[in-house]
């Protein structure tokens, strides 16, 4: 059997300023950038992503695969729709000259918007649909936080999101795609698809699916999928910080050649989260809170999550907030990691390694941050700098910096960077020789995925009460064209119900 396979991912987040171009996609800095044809299976294979577990089924299988385009662009504002057509047809292009393939395997990302289309990926899978023909299968991974939509359902054979949030699960849901392509190639599975949409939006942190309402809801997930004539289930929480109409969560549930089950287990699993939807919201801590908390007891380190300005979530990681309050506190020992700032590094680089230099670090991307900060303190060591994640996420993949430092002011280490990226991985630190258990507070950008690495070590960890563009608290965002109804932005009659279709 020969499958086509294709990767186009971008979170998008509409209420960040400006553009993301094409260049954006081809960039190589934190991520490969755009890669084509052979060039995808050299770079991904053997790497904790959807595609490499494309990869690992078709060399274990005999599975000839037909690789097209793959892109991962950071997170980050609305994306030019003349980028996307671009990327689009240049996909499609390949797909055509592929042709005939047997399937299409599509390794997406479920909440990319332009600034003309607030559904890209239910257009691109109605692209390759049209081009492929009804008969032909075509599956779709997506990410945890897709905003899922009735035309991505109806267009794909079927959609496979995440399981778990920190996103450890890639390989193994890339897998288990290309073994269902192989299934259905085989006539061993019929598959028929219900979706369905519930009117709750919900913050990152408590998406997360360690603990919580989360953690409880994919539990049952799991015992759904058990029950004979299930295939699989996706419950996508959603990416609240894109303001579409269809944001927020959905399920989408596959059986065996039985609509009446698809379609009662998916009910089930909305009624589920509606019941559970108070449970949903997120505390937060203010900074100084959390400081005093470290300060107090002695045991680290103890994790600052600045959320706020997580460049998973297309955030600019430029914001100040957190770092103006450990520099004021006068912390014996703590590490912010990371703040992208250019300009800063190259001052930084200017002065030198073992240099004393004063500094005007971050809030210079927008005001909704913190602003810029002038701090005096050493430059500890500057340089350029790669290194590969060795934790449970995106493991084997190698991040870019770029060129870096690290700026001390007050005890408090400042990891700068050019490039943008979360910091989700121990390496970050500790590929500049900073050990994070040895650290009392570490202040990370990053809302969840840090957990995946840093929770075995932590003493506690605090989502903090900052100000940005991807704040958890939903009622700060100014949206226009969510739909209205929902929860918890409105108040909703109980007798409302959790879904639409």
């Amino acid at each position: 059997m020969r499958i086509a396979i294709a990767g186009l991912l971008h979170e998008t987040n509409t209420f960040a300023d400006g553009l993301t171009d094409y260049a954006a996609f081809e960039h190589k800095g934190a991520f490969p950038g755009l890669l084509k044809d052979q060039e995808i299976l050299q770079t991904l294979r053997g790497v904790a992503m959807c595609t490499g577990g494309y990869i690992a089924v078709a060399e274990k299988s005999g599975m000839e695969l037909a690789p097209l385009i793959w892109t991962f662009a950071q997170p980050s504002g609305t994306v030019r729709h003349a980028a996307y057509t671009r990327l689009s047809t240049e996909l499609l292009d390949k797909l055509r000259r592929a042709l005939p393939v047997d399937g299409v395997l599509l390794d997406l990302h479920g909440a990319m918007v332009t600034d003309q289309c607030e559904d890209v990926e239910g257009d691109l899978l109605q692209q390759v649909r049209s081009l492929v023909g009804p008969r032909v299968p075509v599956i779709a991974n997506l990410d945890l936080h897709a905003n899922i939509t009735a035309r991505m359902a109806h267009a794909a054979t079927t959609l496979i999101g995440y399981d778990t949030y920190p996103h450890v699960d890639y390989t193994e849901r890339g897998a288990e795609a290309a073994n269902l392509m192989a299934a259905i190639l085989k006539g061993a599975v019929n598959p028929v698809v219900a979706y369905r949409q519930v009117d709750l939006l919900i913050g990152p942190p408590r998406q997360c699916t360690l603990q919580g309402p989360m953690a409880d809801a994919f539990r049952l997930v799991h015992e759904l999928e058990r029950q004979a004539g299930i295939i699989s289930i996706t419950l996508a929480g959603g990416f609240p910080f894109a303001d579409i109409r269809d944001a927020g969560v959905a399920v989408v549930v596959t059986a065996h050649a039985d609509a009446a089950l698809a379609q009662r287990t998916a009910d089930k699993l909305a009624d589920y989260l509606w019941s559970r939807r108070h449970d949903f919201r997120v505390p937060l801590t203010p900074v100084r809170e959390a400081i005093d908390y470290a300060l107090r007891t002695k045991r680290g380190p103890v994790v600052l999550a600045d959320g706020s300005d997580n460049p998973g979530g297309g955030a600019p990681c430029d914001g100040t907030v957190m770092l103006a309050e450990l520099v004021q506190a006068n912390v014996p020992s703590a590490v912010v990691a990371i703040i992208v700032d250019p300009e800063a590094v190259a001052q930084a680089h200017r002065a030198g390694a073992g240099h004393q230099a004063t500094l005007v670090i971050g809030g210079k991307t927008d005001t909704r941050h913190g602003s810029p900060l002038t701090l005096t303190g050493d430059v500890r060591w500057v340089g350029e700098k790669d290194f590969v994640n060795k934790g449970p996420m995106m493991t084997g993949m190698r991040v870019r910096m770029g060129r870096a430092a690290v700026f001390v002011v007050n005890h408090v280490e400042i990891i700068l960077t050019e490039n943008s990226f979360q910091p989700f991985d121990c390496e970050a630190l500790r590929c500049l020789g900073i050990e994070p258990r040895e650290r009392l507070l570490i202040g990370l950008k990053s809302a969840v995925h840090f957990r995946a690495d840093y929770q075995p070590i932590a003493a506690k960890i605090f989502d903090l009460d900052t100000p940005g563009i991807h704040f958890p608290n939903l009622f700060k965002c100014p949206y226009r064209r969510l739909r209205r109804p929902i929860y918890p932005l409105d108040e909703i009659p109980a007798n409302h119900g959790p879904i639409r279709s």
